[in-house]
């Protein structure tokens, strides 16, 4: 079919959303561009207030239960302990008691007192099933809850603080600032505490800036143990620009029905995005049925769905066939909030111009901005899918078979041709990789029965060396670029074992901290490449934002001058000055960020095997960079746990850290 000219089923879930509240927003963004929602019994709704009846009558069959809580800020004061060196041990001292086996940071603030008194933002999650719980005390003049530790939670802090420090546990103050519900959320409070001061870490480490909060935020994620409600589900069928726009709709109103009959729903047809080549359409399902079930949605259902559709589509005329990704080895592809984050940064809306302006030009959204940039670029590009694992391999394979069939029906088939290309370059580029990586992993394995020499060692890197250029002169563009990438971390960590190996071969005993480096030397000059262009482009983007900053102020002074005293012009100056604002912060932002990339640079030529401060690492490149310098330094310390099981000793003694 695919041969014959059909496109590909495209079917995502975008979203869930949990409340009446969330809901009805959900419904009322697919109405957009006026476009009347017709639901399940076939009623149409043509208004934002007829969606909000519409979900508000759904509501009945909402789940009662709230969400977890899963993070928590945290006051906590131990009474007349000053600002002093043993003031910090005690606090110390008592945040590791209290908190132990729960992920949480910190943040120790000195009150108008002189006294100490610290901020903790902790994952309410803890070891074995463990969980700090909390409960409504009161409600503000505006219905805000607040909340508290109850009873039993209070308790158990207070009494492993008194343990550890010897304060009686009825004079320490433990007080709920905030509590919220998932990975959002942990970024939003550590924000908070990052944005007064220096926070430290359960690991130690020192959290300075928001490049920080989000590595923290993606590690505590599995540990919130994290319960949702889910009410609706937001679902997108897609079609190619070109499709009939009525038997699209029919062929969706046959699938919704068919797939969801025993759900509430609602749907529309977007049209606004064909001249990007796309059809949408939206819809948003009760995720519990009328029987009570809830969806569950896994590979295997999606599948299920795109079959369906496909089928209700050719039932309407329409050329759409079920695929999978795996089946034509096609990369991974991008929602629309990556989209929406890229549109809004590059062409801001008419009604929220300002608004849209100073949230591209925060900080804090551009490593979020270039992370959708990126994944867009990437589906674009549709670099090949290299089939790596075994259960990749299975379906590429059974997928050539399928090819090869519809090209001996339809000889000189251009799109059967280049298919049967890609899927036998996605095989063959996937199985080279599979086998470079097992035979390194033996190679190198710790505590292996079996010893294995320099000599075959570099027998084997030599074979794999003269595998990976034949393989890149068959690659083109990203495809080649990513190949590259992958074989190169395996290829570098045979090499460094390599040199060590004959090192340990040749009797060595002990090695300075400079030979070791120099066995290295081929990462620390890769390090320290990608350290300079770090710096090299942290300083143009610093050049630019102070350029941007220094027109935006010129501009807002103009604007000042010109403008009104009438409440319009006022409030449209205060936008101007919020972008002049947002300008300055982002000069100032990426000058920082330029100072600690020279600094990082500078550290790394002088000394590559120490490790970067984190202190400097203020940008995701950098923090990028210093991961693929720990890497580096654990390939070294597993050569040093190698050779002392061996009987010999590598490196300075008392276990020094490079």
């Amino acid at each position: 079919m695919l041969a014959s000219g059909y496109q590909p089923a495209v079917i995502k879930v975008v979203s869930y959303a949990s409340g009446v509240t969330r809901a009805t927003a959900t419904g009322q963004y697919v109405l957009r561009e006026d476009v009347p929602l017709e639901t399940h019994d076939g009623r149409m709704l043509p208004d934002r207030e007829a969606v909000a009846e519409e979900i508000k009558a759904w509501s009945a069959g909402f789940s009662k239960r709230a969400e977890s809580q899963d993070v928590g800020t945290v006051r906590l004061a131990i009474p007349n302990v000053a600002d002093s060196p043993d003031g910090n041990t005690i606090f110390e001292q008592a945040i590791e008691a209290a908190f132990r086996g729960h992920r949480h940071a910190y943040r120790l603030d000195t009150t108008s007192e002189g006294m100490l008194e610290a901020l903790v933002v902790v994952v309410m999650a803890g070891p074995a099933k463990e969980r700090f719980r909390s409960r409504v005390a009161d409600a503000d003049s505006r219905g805000t809850e607040r909340r508290q530790f109850d009873r039993a939670s209070e308790s158990a802090i207070t009494g492993r603080i008194g343990t550890a420090t010897g304060v009686p546990a009825d004079r320490i103050g433990v007080t709920l600032v905030a509590t919220g519900h998932g990975r959002d959320s942990v970024a939003r409070h550590l924000d908070r505490l990052v944005a007064k001061g220096l926070v430290v870490d359960d690991q130690a480490n020192s959290l300075t800036n928001a490049a920080d909060v989000r590595k923290v935020a993606r590690d505590w994620g599995p540990s919130l143990r994290s319960q949702s409600t889910r009410d609706t589900m937001h679902l997108i069928v897609s079609a190619k620009a070109g499709t009939d726009v009525e038997a699209l709709r029919r062929a969706a109103r046959s699938f919704l029905h068919d797939r969801f009959a025993d759900h509430k729903f609602m749907f529309g047809l977007h049209t606004d995005k064909e001249a990007d080549g796309h059809l949408h359409v939206h819809a948003v399902i009760t995720v519990k049925s009328e029987a009570g079930q809830k969806l569950h949605p896994s590979r295997d259902t999606f599948r299920e769905w795109r079959q369906a559709y496909a089928e209700h589509a050719r039932a309407e005329g329409l050329k759409i066939v079920a695929t999978g990704a795996r089946e034509r080895a096609s990369s991974q592809s991008y929602g629309p909030k990556d989209k929406a984050i890229v549109e809004v940064s590059d062409r801001p809306r008419p009604e929220r111009a300002a608004r849209d302006r100073a949230y591209a030009l925060d900080p804090a959204n551009q490593a979020m901005i270039d992370n959708a940039r990126r994944r867009i670029a990437v589906a674009r590009a549709n670099p090949i899918r290299m089939a790596v694992s075994e259960a990749d391999q299975r379906v590429v394979t059974e997928s050539i078979d399928s090819w090869r069939s519809v090209l001996r029906e339809r000889p000189g088939s251009r799109v059967a041709e280049d298919m049967l290309v890609r899927l036998t370059l996605a095989r063959l580029v996937g199985g080279i990789l599979s086998t470079i990586a097992q035979r390194v992993g033996h190679l190198t394995k710790e505590g292996s029965e079996m010893a294995v020499t320099a000599e075959q060692m570099a027998k084997d890197l030599r074979l794999m060396n003269e595998a990976v250029s034949r393989t890149s002169d068959l690659l083109e563009g990203a495809t080649k670029q990513e190949f590259r990438e992958s074989s190169s971390r395996y290829l570098e960590t045979l090499a460094n074992r390599l040199d060590l190996q004959r090192v340990a071969e040749r009797g060595v005993e002990r090695m300075t901290r400079a030979e070791v480096e120099a066995i290295v030397g081929a990462n620390a000059d890769r390090l320290i490449e990608r350290a300079n262009s770090v710096r090299a482009k942290e300083e143009r983007e610093a050049q630019l934002a102070t350029r941007q900053a220094d027109r935006a102020v010129e501009v807002g002074r103009r604007d000042e001058a010109a403008a009104g005293l009438d409440p319009a012009s006022q409030r449209d100056l205060a936008a101007k000055r919020e972008i002049v604002t947002g300008a300055e912060r982002s000069a100032a932002q990426e000058a920082r960020e330029a100072r600690a990339a020279t600094e990082a640079a500078r550290t790394l030529a002088l000394h590559p095997g120490d490790r970067l401060s984190p202190t400097l690492v203020k940008t995701d490149a950098l923090v990028q960079l210093r991961a693929e310098q720990e890497r580096v330094i654990r390939e070294i310390e597993a050569s040093d746990r190698l050779e002392a099981q061996k009987g010999q000793r590598m490196g300075p003694r008392g276990g020094g850290r490079y």
